[in-house]
């Protein structure tokens, strides 16, 4: 049995940070029971949940340039993106600069010139407009009291629909299911032609939003994902298996 080892503890003005090996992982966690991101420290940019790994599925259908992600935590999607997409140029947004520098000296976080860390309340960020449209948008906005409800209201929602070119995707993690979204995908159907969602078996819908319609077959999605599946480190079939295009 594994024995948890705590690395580092802190607080801030938001709550409690810790930093635990258990074994080969290595878990930020923002209270007690919480695993917030968890890493595999002998491999840091293959995601270990399985949310994480269905919000890879995006990249079946758009080879990103340019992603904006919002909630950075450990770093984990902002790893696994920079190893296995060649080039792409990452802005990550979180509101807590302890978490960002836990990320930094705890989790092996990527540092590169493509690469852009911003302090900021992720609305707020949104709202000023961004510098450059974006091909990706991924949010993953959680506290240790759950989701943070500013990613599912309209206000955010129009800011994102603002910041991707005109076939971007945004990627949304929430809780439960297709029926507890109900008014998520009621918002999402006035700006997106392509709406898909993959419970991800953790408790967790992450929704996938195309501003345009995506037609490729079942078949060639299940070859693409073989394809990509090396390079994110994971067997992506599974989660695929788990998505469904949701009826406008």
């Amino acid at each position: 049995m594994n024995t948890a080892k705590y690395v580092y503890t802190t607080s801030d003005d938001f709550g409690d940070i810790a930093v635990i090996d258990e074994g080969e992982q290595r878990i930020l966690s923002f209270g007690v029971g919480d695993e917030q991101s968890v890493q595999l420290r002998s491999e840091p940019h293959v995601l270990q949940h399985a949310y994480t790994q269905a919000m890879m599925l995006s990249l079946l259908f758009t080879q990103p340039k340019r992603v904006l992600l919002l909630g950075l935590g450990a770093g984990s999607l902002l790893s696994a993106l920079h190893y296995s997409v060649a080039g792409v140029r990452i802005d990550a947004v979180e509101i807590r600069q302890s978490v960002i520098d836990v990320a930094k000296r705890y989790f092996r976080l990527p540092s590169s010139k493509k690469i852009n860390l911003h302090c900021a309340e992720a609305g707020a960020f949104l709202a000023a407009g961004l510098a450059k449209k974006v091909d990706l948008i991924m949010t993953d906005l959680y506290t240790d009291n759950g989701m943070d409800e500013v990613q599912i209201s309209e206000q955010f929602l129009d800011s994102c629909v603002a910041g991707l070119k005109v076939d971007g995707w945004l990627v949304l993690n929430c809780w439960g299911d297709i029926e507890d979204n109900a008014k998520l995908f009621k918002q999402l159907n006035k700006y997106f032609a392509d709406l898909r969602c993959c419970e991800s078996g953790d408790g967790n819908a992450v929704i996938l939003a195309g501003r345009q319609r995506n037609v490729i077959n079942k078949p060639d999605l299940r070859t693409l994902a073989a394809k990509l599946s090396p390079k994110v480190g994971f067997n992506l079939l599974p989660m695929l298996s788990r998505m469904h295009q949701v009826q406008h």
